[in-house]
């Protein structure tokens, strides 16, 4: 079993919504499925650390790998509930950080779980009930029962990124031109996170003005 791999990074890959990156560890070229916002943590590095998690079925082995060894573990906790596979994993914590995830289960918030693309009712009410009495060592690891769940809205910063979004596609731009140039602000996306849970709406507004004005700048930079 692959626990934990330290390595260069020689490819960054994509398959429809899966990202992840082919590790070379020791001449051994190894193909991990990463958070998709751990991959622009991954870009410019040549060397990284991953917390693996390894499945093995009939049709071959699959790796999942983590920056931070408490999302590894969380991870194992959510697969292992029968009928929930990988995918739905990787969906919530690409999502919530450990402490909002842990959170939003351990308060029984099935409708902030379903926030996430992919988690019904269903499924945010099984991961509920599976797992709420076993989170217990990430609560006492990352004080997680001090958090205020007005800090931890886990799609303000998509809804943020999606309204710039449609203001950029109202004013002509095509989403490859736009996704590249949001990098702006999802590459800081933790720091951006908790600056929106900080402002007032007209203090919002005001960030997302500055926003625009530096993404429609490196868009015309680019046409020129």
């Amino acid at each position: 079993m692959i626990s934990w791999l330290k390595g260069e990074i020689i490819h960054i890959w994509k398959i429809s919504t899966k990202k992840g990156v082919v590790l070379n560890v020791g001449g051994i070229g190894y193909e991990i499925q990463l958070l998709p916002n751990q991959i622009h943590k991954s870009e410019g590095s040549n060397e990284i650390e991953l917390w693996i998690h390894q499945v093995a079925r009939d049709d071959g082995t699959s790796l999942y790998g983590f920056i931070d060894v408490n999302q590894r573990d969380l991870f194992r906790e959510i697969i292992s509930i029968n009928g929930i596979g990988p995918q739905i994993g990787m969906s919530l914590l690409e999502d919530f950080d450990v402490n909002q995830l842990v959170y939003a289960i351990a308060n029984k918030d099935s409708n902030l779980l379903t926030k996430t693309q992919g988690i019904g009712k269903r499924i945010a009410d099984r991961l509920i009930l599976e797992l709420r009495n076993k989170l217990q060592r990430f609560i006492d690891n990352d004080e997680t029962s001090h958090y205020d769940k007005r800090d931890i809205e886990p799609n303000q910063f998509s809804k943020y990124i999606d309204e710039i979004y449609l203001i950029l596609n109202s004013l002509g731009y095509v989403d490859y031109e736009i996704k590249d140039s949001i990098k702006i602000i999802t590459s800081n996306e933790k720091e951006n996170s908790l600056l929106l849970n900080t402002l007032s709406a007209e203090e919002k507004a005001e960030l997302m003005d500055k926003h625009l004005k530096e993404i429609l700048m490196k868009l015309s930079e680019k046409s020129t």
